[in-house]
Parts: C-alpha cells; structure tokens; sequence
C-alpha cells in the first residue's frame, strides 16, 4: 500500500508502557477529536473531571437498583422516555450490544427473526443466544457512490412475503449516517404482523432539532441508543426504548438482566441522565449549520466529495453532523488520508477503502476545524483515480447449512482464510467499516467472498471474525 507523505511522522502518542500512560499521552497531545464519545473530552464540566471518584458506588438504600428501580433511576429513566417518546426507557451500562441482544431475548419462542446484513455482530451474538429462527435481508450497494444503502420499505415487503418473519432488526442511522425510511418500514411490518426493532446506536441526538432526522419513538417497537457516541454520555452508556407493541416492560427487563451486570456503574448511569438533561440545551441545529458550511469549505479544496442529500438505495434522510469525505479525487485511500490525519494530530472515528467518516457535535472546539482544512490541504495528490474501483460486496446470499445457533455454538477450528472455501463459517465475517457480514454462522464459505476479503485487507482494511489470518469454521466430522 502507497504511504501518505508524512505519516511516517511521529504520531500524536509514543508507545506506551501502560494503558494510564496511554491515555495520558493522548490527552497531553490536545489531539481533535473526530470520534466518539459524544462530549469530546471537553463538554462535561465539574464533578466529571474532579469529583468522579466519589460517585463512584454500589447499589445502596438511596441510590436505587438497575434491575428493580423504584427511586432515582426509574425517574431519570421516565424522564428519557419523555423525550425520546416512548411507552418506557431503561437505562444501559454494557452498550448497545447489551441493549440490542436485550430486544432479540425479549422475544418469543414462536418469533422469527428477519435480520439485516448490516447489523452489528451482538444482534447474530443475541439470535444465537436466544436460538431464535433468523433469516436475512441484505441492504443494496449504491454503484455510483460505493456506499452501502438501507433497507427499503419495497425490500421489506418482498423479504417479509417470503420468510412471514414475525420480528425485524435493521440498523439506521448506520456509521455513514444514512437513515432508513422507518415510517414506511414500520407501516410494512405492522401490515404483516411483525415488530420492528431498530439499532438505532448512532442517532440518540436526532429527537433534539429539527436539522436532524426524524426520532424513532412511535415508528420503532424496540430500538436502542448510544447515548456515549454523539451526546455527553460515558463510554458504554445507552438505552432501550419500548414502543406500544406486545411486549412487556416486564419482558424487556428479563432480557435486559439476562447479560447486562450486576454492578452497573453509577458513572455510566449518571452520565445517561446528564446527557439527556443536556441534549436539550445543546445547539444541535447550529452543529448542523456549522457542518454544511464545512463541508463547502472542504469541497472547495479540491479533490474530496462530500454528500450533501441522502444518497444510496433505500436511504431517506442523513445526518447532517456526520462529515463522511470521499478522497479518491485527490488519488488516495481512506486508509492513507486517516494515517496523513493522525500525523497531523487529528483522530476520526473510521476509514474505509474511499472514505473518511468524522462524528462531531456541539462540544467540538472550533480550531479543530481549521486544523481538519489545514491537513486535508496537506494531503498530496496520488496516482488519479487509483481508488476509483466501486469495491462493492459480493451480492449474491450464501448458502445456509446450518442454523445460526448451532454454528455459533458447534466445536469450530481455526483456519486460514485461503483454505477456507467450502466450509462453514462459525462466526460472523466482513469488512469494517462498513460491518456488514458477508458471512454468517451456518453458512458456506463462497470462493467470491474470500476474494473480497483477501482484496479489501490488502487495501488497508479491517476484517472482523478473523484472527491472525485465521476464521473460525464448523469442525467437519
């Protein structure tokens, strides 16, 4: 892979001796924060930088139980469903992955699951974990663009007819913020008798301006958030939300206690309520103002597009915070451009083969932006269209052979990756970003899709269910 001039450069840390060290040395860097968490480093003042420690307890007489509350978590968790819209909230400390796994427990043995190809790995963790029937919708690549697009309510219509799946699970907004039409999906599933559950991680702040897409309370049946990625939430924090559908609060806490902790965090449960508290008071409509003047400003360098309207198959709004930057006009991967930006003292919440995807939200400094022009100025130009190839998926959908649990939980063996066509895959394999699977527990091993990954990964990309070139695969008896 061709380097980027400079990012051979000293990074913004050293190598560390220590994780303490570590973060350390990112803090002493005063690097631009393009990633989550949603407050920067610099948006939660007072007792989150100087008392932490001190709120730092147990389950006491006064402080309320995550799993039976009846004093102070069960009135911040009301005040959320007040604002997101909800029949009830409940708070969550182990992420969206507890939260979304939660929504598939909650479900019935007589349930279907009818599960979008883009979704995060805890949602195939939770099918497998609740052994629930699960077959699969897969979202359409736009070929103009390369960019993955949503699940349209006409691709609903045809899956749902097909499977009579009596639940679904789609991911919107996903990473490049692209949202899904969730009113004509919800209008689909509620005409077949199904649920419509939402992984909606990426777009807790959309319910807090109207420059914003649309919130999924009264559209979505479950859907959950990541209070942490975008607002003044700690790490880990989110949320579940219960629309009016048949299931239970009740049912929803079962599953909710089926895998989150025991000792949930006070920390993440404050920070929850804070960022909720705050989501009203941030501006988000001038964040959103701010990020279409940057955006022009960006283009006018030269060599970088930018979406500017919902783009891509199926996609109904976007979220107009969220700076995804195409740099394949100036000749150079996203990979490359992420390492000329970290040599410059700027972090960003991922990269792929053409792009660079930046979250921020009001508490970003404003000379981050000017560092972001000055380095994106910096960036050389390389060969002309050397990433102009569309690196779409293979779109055809593998043969299934085994169901999703008994994959997931049958003796597996690891692998290489070129010896593992024919086999069975044991655990959910792609590229990230985006996070779609190619592969999914049950499923044969196609010799098109190892090609995919073979190539994606000498470009520069991440694959996820791969280790040390290794897949896990179904032992053959």
């Amino acid at each position: 892979m061709k380097k980027t001039d400079g990012a051979e450069k000293k990074r913004a840390t050293t190598e560390p001796e220590s994780l303490q060290e570590a973060l350390g040395a990112y803090e002493d860097a005063d690097c631009a924060r393009f990633h989550m968490p949603g407050h920067k480093g610099r948006g939660m003042a007072g007792f989150w930088r100087d008392g932490l420690i001190k709120w730092d307890v147990t389950e006491l007489s006064n402080t309320d139980n995550l799993h039976n509350p009846s004093g102070a978590i069960l009135a911040a968790e009301r005040e959320m469903a007040a604002a997101y819209g909800t029949r009830a909230s409940f708070f969550v400390v182990n992420g969206s992955t507890n939260a979304v796994q939660a929504m598939i427990l909650a479900l019935s043995d007589d349930d279907t699951l009818l599960l979008a190809r883009d979704c995060h790995r805890c949602a195939v963790s939770g099918a497998a974990l609740r052994g629930i029937e699960t077959d699969y919708i897969l979202p359409r690549y736009d070929e103009k663009t390369a960019l993955p697009g949503m699940v349209a309510p006409d691709d609903l219509e045809r899956e749902l007819t097909r499977t009579h799946a009596s639940a679904v699970l789609i991911t919107s907004p996903n990473a490049y913020g692209f949202c899904a039409d969730i009113n004509g999906l919800a209008d689909v599933c509620h005409r077949h008798g199904a649920l419509l559950l939402v992984d909606g991680a990426h777009g807790a702040h959309f319910p807090f301006s109207d420059a914003l897409p649309d919130g999924l309370g009264g559209k979505a049946d479950l859907f959950s958030h990541s209070q942490h990625k975008t607002m003044d939430a700690l790490t880990q924090a989110a949320s579940l939300h219960l629309g009016d559908c048949r299931i239970s609060i009740d049912q929803v806490r079962r599953a909710l206690a089926m895998t989150e902790t025991t000792s949930p965090s006070y920390l993440l449960m404050a920070s929850l309520s804070w960022s909720v508290f705050m989501a009203a008071r941030r501006d988000w409509t001038r964040q959103a103002e701010r990020m279409t003047a940057l955006k022009e400003r960006i283009e006018a360098l030269g060599g970088f597009l930018l979406p500017h309207d919902p783009v891509g198959h199926g996609v109904y709004d976007r979220d107009k915070t969220r700076l995804v930057i195409d740099v394949t006009g100036r000749g150079r991967s996203g990979y490359e451009a992420q390492a000329h930006l970290e040599a410059n003292g700027i972090y960003i919440e991922m990269a792929d083969l053409r792009r660079l995807v930046l979250i921020t939200s009001p508490n970003d400094d404003e000379r981050w932006y000017k560092r972001l022009l000055d380095a994106l100025t910096s960036l050389p130009f390389g060969p002309p269209d050397a990433y102009a190839e569309d690196g779409a998926m293979p779109a055809q959908q593998p043969e299934t052979v085994l169901s999703l649990r008994e994959a997931a939980f049958a003796d597996a063996e690891r692998v290489p990756l070129d010896a593992v066509v024919g086999r069975i895959a044991a655990e959910p394999v792609g590229v990230y970003p985006p996070g779609i699977s190619l592969l999914m527990p049950g499923e044969r091993i196609a010799k098109d899709a190892v090609l995919y990954l073979q190539k994606q990964q000498e470009l520069g990309g991440a694959l996820f269910g791969i280790r040390e070139g290794n897949v896990f695969v179904v032992k053959e008896k």
